[in-house]
């Protein structure tokens, strides 16, 4: 099923099948998961018009060389070591509507300028954001006249109130449990549900061919940890539990750009038919598609992946905020399970083991379902405490 999303945007104001000249696409380079949705609306872009030129807007480059580098050190420290003050940040958007449309309104004036001047350069027909921070400065511009149809798609599974705005045309979601989420965050928002926006590349395959290409065991359990471009989490402590299952398990792990996570995880020193430690790979559609489980900790772009290729999720301790969000949300969804300590990781992944051939014949434990679709859901997602 072809994801019709950007197509029904673009017709949205218009009410048929409009010609698009000029697409922007805004976004921003603060992990991985935003500019992977972006380039996944891009390729809907390219299909429905191939001659449609495309400028793509990096929000945290347009508010400047200190400040776009202080967003990202804030999120990163906030994520990494004071996870108690990203999730007051973050509770306070839900329980204070004032504190959500204040935080908002100041954002949308300090990126909505910057935009604007991108606009008068590139006056588009289409705006495709990713970004909400992007987003705050669309509806800044909105506000003044920006006309053109504008749609932000949610990259993480679990909307909150920074990402859904009533000014926006179309706040795209990826599963219709989080439609209810979208509306209470943003009352008589325009919220739709999508397929996952992610590349056509992540699409189920051939789980034997994958493991030969790459290189991987033929008769193990294969865990794919992957943890973001970042690395954030408890990596380590997933992939000790992971090995402590023995040789019916290869652990491959992709650090993203975290070298340091990397360095100590082949000092470990085990060996690779045991644990594959790799740093950023452009192999993830293979990758996803050669494992059996996926272990991940935020529930955004690498989640959504492995939806998408229908590969078993496990949201081991997710991180705070919106992590820990988009994991009850997946698994009350029924397309993720999630473990809140190294004993219960160990528990599930020995569950799978002794039965991991007749499950599925392409070596699936628990096939899951696509959000948004009327294929196969996801079975025995749980919240193993």
């Amino acid at each position: 099923m072809t994801d019709r999303s950007v197509l029904d945007l673009a017709a949205h104001r218009s009410g048929g099948a409009p010609t698009v000249r000029r697409v922007l696409v805004v976004s921003a380079g603060i992990g991985g998961g935003h500019d992977a949705t972006a380039r996944a609306l891009v390729e809907q872009v390219e299909q429905a018009w191939p001659e449609a030129r495309l400028r793509w807007v990096d929000t945290l480059e347009l508010l400047g060389p200190r400040l776009g580098p202080a967003c990202r050190w804030t999120y990163l420290v906030n994520v990494e070591r004071t996870p108690w003050l990203y999730d007051l940040f973050y509770a306070s958007l839900w329980r204070h509507r004032w504190f959500a449309e204040a935080s908002k309104r100041f954002v949308g004036a300090l990126v909505g300028p910057r935009l604007g001047t991108v606009v008068a350069q590139f006056p588009p027909d289409l705006v495709l954001s990713t970004y909400q921070f992007g987003t705050a400065g669309l509806v800044w511009l909105r506000r003044r006249g920006l006309s053109a149809p504008i749609g932000t798609w949610v990259s993480d599974f679990a909307p909150h109130p920074f990402w859904i705005y009533p000014e926006i045309d179309r706040n795209f979601v990826v599963d219709p449990s989080a439609v209810a989420v979208a509306l209470a965050a943003a009352p008589g928002a325009a919220v739709s549900v999508c397929r996952p926006p992610v590349s056509a590349r992540f699409q189920p395959g051939d789980r034997d061919e994958a493991r030969s290409c790459l290189g991987l065991a033929a008769d193990r359990l294969v865990v794919l940890v992957a943890c973001g471009s970042y690395g954030f989490g408890v990596v380590e402590e997933a992939v000790r539990a992971l090995l402590s299952l023995g040789d019916a398990v290869q652990v491959v792990a992709v650090c993203g750009r975290n070298r340091e996570l990397r360095r100590r995880l082949a000092a470990m020193g085990e060996p690779r038919r045991r644990l594959l430690p790799l740093g950023w790979v452009d192999t993830m559609p293979s990758l996803l598609r050669a494992a059996d489980l996926v272990v991940t900790n935020a529930g955004g772009a690498t989640a959504l992946e492995a939806v998408a290729t229908r590969r078993t999720v496990v949201m081991y301790r997710p991180i705070a905020g919106h992590g820990t969000a988009n994991a009850a949300l997946m698994t009350m969804a029924g397309l993720a399970h999630t473990c809140h300590d190294a004993a219960q990781l160990a528990a599930f992944v020995r569950s799978v083991l002794p039965d991991r051939g007749e499950r599925c014949g392409d070596g699936d434990p628990h096939p899951g379902g696509v959000p948004g679709t009327d294929g196969a859901e996801a079975g025995g997602a749980s919240e193993i405490r």
